[in-house]
């Protein structure tokens, strides 16, 4: 009692809060917690500027990766709102595939995730593993309703997909298995909850109506409950349609062609069987299904039978979070984004730390005197984490606030590239846990910098002092968090530098055509219920309309756009061309327009291109590319006159009758592949197109003119996607453009902060050193000297940080080569640049320091000492 008295009798001039031992009251405890809390705000109530700075600092670090934490648990951790899924998996095989892909993502050559039809109804028909087996395919169709068409994503499923999943209604019924009876016999549709809320103003009177899907009359029989979407994270489907009604959005009869690859097939296992158990279930059958394909395959020699049957397994893969190509394409930027951000938090906490160490000198006496009186090491740190809590708490506050707001950029951001965007600005639980653990732990870890400060103080010579002091080891490490800041500073740099230069590559790359003043759109005829031969009247009708248009330069379409991340391969026979052994012969084969390459700007290298002589019935006619002639004919003049067809279908025989320049095809990331152009118009299957027009002016100024050209030839046709080719191209690079965006911002702010952090160093140690620099200048020191002396010191400490982190820079940037493009991870431009940054920031924060430096008066320093 004698020592808590001797504090209440001090609390006059210095507030002080009690101290609980063991063996006290709750109520004493819960006293402590609240005197504690009180004294602290008090305590940064005093600071009001460094109180703001200290959160506005903390909200920057929690906030950014708050945000970038919300995608990146939405796209890599979260599981499908579907009933128990972590009872769902993927079907996936390995070996041999005869027949065409439909190949939507995903898919690799160990582990092919696309079957077919008839193999679907085969494993759920005679597999007893699952307790429940689905089929999904992604498609688009022509939604007409009240007058009013437009172009939506689709997707096909099988009649148990809802049923399996355990999705319910938000109106009306679901599918069930009675609705995929017989090939187009059930034009029934379910609508998206978000869909029948924009499109249908949740009008509950919708189920029972009929709308137009590509012309068919289908009946809405019910509406998905909100949240779920799709067993395909990234798909965004409005409409879903029964399997057996593929026909209708797609034109190929793919529910019967037993090498037409095109579903993905998801399971639900049995509660404790492993995917072990499920794989070896799955073998015997696996291999007698191949078998009976295997005899209804041209090639029947050993070697393929190999391939096909022997070698081939059927496995499945845990789907919890659901099949996703899209995820394979984010996941790589959003671990790379995390880990940056997650530097840029560490800084946060280092710069926090570094601000608390200056401010706690200016508490020496305070604290040595609470010593004095009797308070215990634990009562001190106990108070310092508090303080630190509360900023932590007042920053996540704000941050958490701000995280929303940042999202929703990002995904708006992403929008303008991709529309459908899976992503969602709600925070929810594991986002608020994500921003509380960092929070404590950011707390925590810069309070402890001047709790360890004032472990082991000495009373004597505190007490003694005038004005608040440091030791040697606290300047030390003030310093040494100043310089990890840099460090941090110059990764993050170096990174935005990396993909800054990326992005001017990619953008700088040729082509192979002129990539400016052309638009591009899509129009699907079987959306407006076109068949048959109709299908490529209406498109001739549509190309010649557009091309009359005023300003308008060419017009040309392909049923494979340019850019656009897609391919049409498959195997080609070349006439007198005898394979290597184990020699794939691959190629793009599109389906072109006549003037295609004029209006594209493809230079015709020999020969001729396409005219309106080679129609349907003519001889069937192709123009290769420079790199097919070379590969398979030597030269380009060589190729013209040999005939070239799809393998193993002597009725796509074509005479190649010229030659163009190679372009990129894919992306302006892959390397120009062999290429059979072919004229749509000869196509006994008609294909959808995407148009590309070439204008004098620019491409947006054609637009609505184009649509209004389409719409004068059939109010049914959907213009859709219309946007310009640089537009597509900044797709395909999206997410390199979302790093090298977010990471500039990053690397602005760890500037920033780490600008604070060494103006805080500098300013301290500046007052620590005022009768030293007084005693200089009493001896004849000039202010220039003096103030060279505090840039010498931030030029060595930053030079320092720079020399450790180049290696460690070196050994990061390696990892992220597969996503650089046309530089070295060690690109000297960038690393130069990311050093001179941090001279730039170093300078700029010496600058104050050493200007009041300069500016002391040695007798007042002398005289103050």
């Amino acid at each position: 009692m004698e020592k808590i008295a001797s504090n209440e009798r001090y609390t006059g001039t210095l507030e002080l809060e009690y101290h609980v031992h063991p063996g006290r009251s709750e109520g004493c405890v819960m006293s402590s917690i609240i005197g504690n809390l009180r004294y602290a705000l008090r305590q940064l109530k005093k600071s009001p500027g460094f109180t703001v700075t200290a959160i506005l600092t903390l909200a920057l670090g929690i906030g950014a990766s708050t945000a970038i934490f919300t995608l990146f648990d939405q796209a890599l951790l979260r599981s499908l709102p579907v009933k128990d899924p972590q009872q769902l998996v993927l079907l996936r095989f390995s070996g041999d595939r005869v027949g065409h892909i439909n190949d939507q993502g995903g898919d690799h050559d160990d582990a092919h995730v696309y079957l077919t039809y008839p193999m679907y109804r085969d494993l759920r028909d005679k597999s007893s593993i699952f307790e429940g087996l689905i089929a999904t395919s992604a498609a688009y169709a022509g939604v007409s309703w009240h007058n009013s068409a437009e172009s939506v994503s689709a997707e096909i499923v099988s009649g148990n997909y809802f049923d399996v999943l355990g999705i319910h209604p938000a109106a009306g019924r679901l599918f069930a298995s009675s609705d995929e009876t017989a090939p187009g016999a059930n034009p029934v549709a379910v609508l998206s909850f978000d869909y029948w809320k924009r499109r249908f103003n949740e009008d509950p009177t919708i189920v029972g109506q009929t709308v137009s899907l590509n012309g068919t009359p289908f009946t809405v029989i019910g509406v998905v409950a909100p949240g779920f979407h799709s067993a395909v994270w990234g798909d965004e489907p409005r409409v879903f349609v029964p399997m057996t009604m593929q026909r209708t959005l797609s034109p190929l009869n793919d529910l019967t062609d037993r090498q037409s690859y095109w579903l993905k097939i998801i399971g639900r296992l049995p509660v404790g069987v492993t995917t072990k158990q499920a794989d070896a279930a799955l073998a015997p059958l696996w291999h007698s299904l191949r078998e009976m394909e295997f005899k209804n395959i041209h090639d029947q020699s050993e070697r393929e039978h190999q391939r096909f049957v022997t070698t081939s397994h059927l496995s499945v893969a845990d789907a919890a979070r659901g099949f996703s190509p899209m995820r394979e394409e984010v996941e790589t930027p959003l671990r790379i984004l995390m880990g940056m951000v997650l530097l840029l938090v560490a800084m946060a906490a280092v710069n926090m730390a570094s601000l608390l160490l200056v401010r706690a000198a200016a508490r020496v006496r305070e604290f040595s005197m609470r010593y004095a009186l009797g308070a215990s090491r634990a009562d001190i740190v106990t108070q310092l984490l508090t303080e630190g809590l509360l900023l932590g708490i007042g920053g996540a506050t704000l941050g958490v606030l701000f995280a929303p707001q940042m999202v929703r950029l990002l995904i708006a951001w992403l929008s303008a590239t991709s529309p459908d965007t899976p992503f969602s600005a709600q925070m929810d639980t594991p986002i608020l846990a994500f921003a509380l653990c960092v929070t404590l732990l950011v707390s925590v870890v810069f309070s402890l910098a001047p709790a360890v400060q004032f472990f082991k103080p000495n009373l004597v010579d505190s007490l003694k002092q005038q004005s608040g002091t440091g030791t040697g080891g606290s300047i030390k490490f003030r310093r040494s968090c100043v310089g990890l800041q840099i460090s941090f500073t110059l990764l993050l740099l170096v990174g935005a530098g990396l993909f800054m230069r990326t992005i001017q590559k990619l953008h700088s790359v040729d082509a192979g055509f002129p990539t400016d003043h052309l638009l591009q759109f899509d129009i699907s005829p079987q959306m407006a219920g076109y068949q048959g031969d109709s299908i490529s009247n209406v498109e001739l009708r549509i190309l010649d309309a557009v091309a009359a248009l005023p300003g308008v330069r060419g017009v040309g379409a392909t049923n494979d756009p340019e850019l656009a991340d897609e391919g049409t391969n498959g195997s080609v026979d070349i006439a007198g061309y005898t394979p290597k052994p184990d020699e794939e012969v691959d190629a793009e084969v599109p389906w072109v327009s006549k003037d295609y390459f004029s209006a594209m700007g493809i230079p015709l290298i020999t020969g001729r291109g396409f005219t309106r002589a080679d129609a349907l019935g003519a001889q069937k006619v192709s123009v290769v590319n420079e790199l097919f002639a070379r590969k398979y004919f030597g030269s380009a003049a060589n190729a013209v006159g040999h005939h070239v067809s799809r393998s193993r279908r002597p009725e796509t025989d074509t005479v190649i009758v010229g030659v163009v320049r190679n372009i990129k095809h894919e992306s302006v990331r892959e390397q120009t592949t062999p290429t059979v152009f072919r004229p749509f118009v000869q196509n006994d299957k008609p294909v959808s197109l995407t148009y590309y027009v070439r204008t004098w002016q620019t491409p947006e100024s054609t637009s609505h003119a184009i649509q209004a050209a389409v719409q004068g030839i059939d109010p049914k046709l959907i213009v859709d996607s219309t946007r310009t080719l640089q537009d597509a191209i900044n797709q395909t690079i999206s997410s390199e453009r979302m790093i090298a965006l977010l990471a500039s911002v990053f690397g602005a702010l760890a500037a920033l902060l780490a600008g604070i952090g060494l103006y805080g160093v500098l300013a301290y140690s500046t007052e620590q050193r005022t009768r030293e620099i007084g005693i200089r200048m009493a001896l004849g020191a000039q202010r220039f000297t003096v103030a060279r002396l505090i840039l010498r010191e931030v030029m060595v400490l930053s030079a320092g940080a720079v020399l450790v982190t180049l290696p460690i820079a070196f050994l990061l940037t390696r990892t992220l080569r597969e996503q650089l493009f046309g530089i070295s991870p060690a690109d000297p431009l960038v690393y130069g640049g990311g050093i001179l940054m941090i001279g730039i920031v170093a300078s700029l924060a010496a600058l104050l320091p050493a200007r009041r430096a300069a500016s002391v008066e040695p007798v007042k320093a002398l005289r103050a000492e």
